[in-house]
């Protein structure tokens, strides 16, 4: 077993995979693994040092350092050229794949060198190094990509949430949307305060002012998962990056918050409502110095966000994107949706053959726009293709208001809880009703007693004579 164990240990400091290992020593994986996480003495210590100080990796290493100014620009060889030129070399080493490579190397530049980062320093000129620096949390700022998240303020005892959007590469704070937590509610978060159509409202006026981005980052709130906005941003091929949960160095707008609230405070106390005071917040750091790591010189982020190109889109495809989806059952001609009713006419070819108990309700699909609640786009069951329009055939247009919809919503319910319960109350008093009466005849009959006295005798009623009646009277 030792001697697998030392053998399974010098595979692995060539770079051999566990899996390799453990099917050349025939045993379990998670047998090399818990090995290799065991601490290694002195002699194995002694052996990987050896492998790292190889004179191979000397040669690589002077490889990856030789630069050669070129147009203005230091040019060097890549990790993938690098493979290539040693691949027969590295080969008889035991390394039989850039992969593998690419992991050993990393452990050679950190033993001599110390990071990636010093070797990019070593090899390149000094203007050069801030394209190649990665960020805080190792995130890499790309142009055109957009971070969604939310935060909190409290102005003159009142508690606000604003949800913002900002732009990486340039740091610009793109718009924000602002919402006041009601006192009958008390939302601790911001995933209550806002709901989907407002966010798809709010997305909607965002692509219309600037464009599509290159990409979306947010976390796992619900608001931000909701089936309207994902499905949105995939209409549009719109890529959704999701942030691991309670990692907020992954999300580079935490620090732009604070630095927001410096110049939020300065201009809540010269402003009477708080979106002015936010907006000129929000127009005071776009316009203001900020150094940012991937820059070697202070950068002003509203002239940095001037240069990104966006694709635009119409509003009509961004209204399509952005569209509810519900999945109905069609009766009677009607389509009923959260107490509309639409007409819709389901076409006589779809239901060819369907007689007496094979004829079912229809299933399809509709679409409606967040704006207008009046017309349905209706789609077969798989949304293979269109069967038509619903119209609204309610008297009164509906309102679109999240917050009135909600409220309706919340009535329905509560009616229904009543009438629940009210059933269940008749119900209870039936059966309580039941077993009084069952009781009482119950006593009725076994305590009925005999009465002591004899029975009277009733007096004969006199016989009638029909003749005697019919001539008037009895004869004297």
């Amino acid at each position: 077993m030792d001697e697998k164990k030392a053998e399974a240990l010098r595979l692995y400091g060539l770079g051999v995979p566990i899996r390799r290992i453990a099917k050349v020593l025939h045993i379990p994986r998670s047998t090399v693994a818990r090995w290799l996480k065991e601490p290694i003495g002195v002699m194995g210590e002694k052996k990987e040092e050896k492998h790292l100080q190889d004179e191979l990796w000397d040669r690589v290493l002077g490889l990856l350092t030789f630069s050669k100014e070129e147009k203005g620009r230091t040019r060097v060889l890549s990790i993938a050229q690098t493979y290539r030129l040693f691949e027969v070399e590295l080969q008889t080493k035991g390394i039989k794949s850039e992969r593998t490579f690419r992991r050993v190397l990393e452990q050679v530049i950190k033993q001599r060198l110390g990071s990636w980062e010093a070797l990019e320093l070593k090899r390149r000129d000094k203007s050069e190094i801030a394209e190649y620096r990665k960020s805080k949390g190792k995130q890499r700022r790309e142009k055109g990509e957009w971070e969604i998240d939310a935060t909190g303020y409290t102005f003159k005892g009142e508690r606000y949430f604003i949800l913002a959007v900002r732009e990486r590469w340039s740091g610009a704070f793109l718009s924000c949307m602002v919402a006041k937590v009601r006192e009958d509610t008390q939302a601790q978060h911001y995933n209550k305060a806002f709901n989907s159509l407002d966010l798809a409202r709010f997305l909607i006026s965002l692509f219309k002012e600037y464009g599509l981005p290159e990409r979306i980052i947010t976390d796992n709130e619900a608001v931000l998962k909701a089936e309207i906005i994902t499905r949105g941003l995939e209409h549009l091929n719109i890529p959704i990056t999701r942030t691991k949960p309670y990692n907020p160095s992954q999300k580079l707008i935490e620090r732009a918050f604070r630095d927001l609230k410096d110049h939020l405070r300065y201009f809540t106390s010269t402003h009477t409502t708080f979106e002015d005071a936010l907006k000129a917040a929000i127009e005071s750091y776009n316009k203001s110095e900020h150094k940012y790591e991937h820059f070697n010189a202070p950068v002003i982020p509203e002239h940095l966000h001037a240069t990104i190109e966006y694709k635009q889109v119409s509003e009509d495809e961004l209204r399509k994107a952005f569209r509810e989806r519900f999945i109905r059952t069609v009766r009677n001609n009607t389509i009923v949706i959260d107490n509309l009713k639409y007409e819709f006419v389901f076409p006589f070819e779809e239901r060819a053959g369907e007689i007496g108990r094979n004829r079912k309700a229809p299933t399809v699909v509709c679409y409606r726009d967040i704006e207008n609640a009046t017309i349905l786009e209706v789609w077969d069951e798989k949304e293979t293709r269109p069967l038509g329009i619903a119209r609204l055939i309610s008297q009164d247009a509906p309102s679109l208001d999240p917050t009135e919809i909600k409220e309706l919503r919340n009535k329905e319910k509560r009616i229904e809880r009543r009438k629940r319960k009210l059933k269940e109350e008749l119900i209870e008093i039936e059966q309580q009703e039941q077993q009084t009466q069952n009781t009482a005849d119950f006593f009725e009959v076994f305590n009925h007693e005999p009465s002591s006295q004899p029975a009277q005798p009733q007096p004969e009623g006199e016989e009638l004579d029909p003749i005697k009646l019919f001539l008037g009277g009895e004869e004297q």
